[in-house]
């Protein structure tokens, strides 16, 4: 929960997408970056998320791409009900809601259907996970934007949430998840530029809009 310095990823083969530098090159990598004393450097957003029981603080947690509520082992549907800044959006019926950054855009949010985000769009994504329903199709919110999950008292089972994909604990009746833009985002180093390394990962990791191409005649 606090402000971090600058951090490099290196792809070590795997699927990579913040990853732009090669681990085999990662000497040469980083004495370039210590001699040349300038990096290109990304901004990403966190979401400060915040589980209340009883009108309590049991626990806060920044998140880099997503929080997840869903129904975890119940049988029933999960039922949550969403308020933005405060007013009443919807009830969620369904296997659970994601609540995730602009760079979480391409992780489970995308699995579930959602929007991919450049990462410097100041947004939030809100991606239901197979709603009970044809018409609750993910939206975007402005990252000024104060959310609140809540498991209803008169729900079937209680809800689960985890946090980036860790710290996974469950939410009982009348828990609520309060998540609101984090003042601490993560300053990732560019390979090429801000730009360049994102299309890259989006092209080289999920084959973007790849197929051969039409021919004249």
């Amino acid at each position: 929960h606090r402000s971090i310095p600058p951090v490099i990823f290196f792809d070590f083969g795997s699927f990579g997408f913040l990853s732009s530098f090669c681990y085999a090159d990662f000497n040469a990598q980083i004495d370039k970056i210590l001699n040349e004393r300038t990096a290109l450097l990304t901004l990403r957003m966190r979401l400060e998320c915040s589980v209340i029981r009883n009108g309590t603080v049991h626990g806060v947690y920044n998140v880099l791409n997503e929080a997840v509520v869903d129904r975890g082992p119940s049988p029933f549907l999960s039922v949550v009900d969403l308020m933005c800044d405060s007013q009443y959006l919807t009830t969620l019926q369904g296997d659970g809601i994601i609540i995730a950054t602009p760079t979480g855009s391409t992780a489970y949010s995308l699995a579930a259907g959602g929007s991919i985000v450049y990462p410097s769009v100041p947004a939030i994504l809100l991606t239901p996970i197979c709603a009970h329903t044809l018409s609750f199709r993910p939206m975007i919110l402005p990252d000024s934007a104060v959310l609140t999950c809540a498991i209803p008292l008169e729900c079937r089972s209680s809800g689960w949430v985890s946090f980036d994909g860790k710290f996974r604990q469950e939410l009982h009746r009348g828990d609520k998840l309060r998540i609101k833009m984090s003042r601490y985002p993560v300053p990732t180093m560019n390979r090429l530029n801000y730009t360049g390394d994102w299309f890259d990962s989006l092209r080289a990791g999920f084959l973007f809009n790849l197929r051969p191409r039409q021919k004249s005649n």
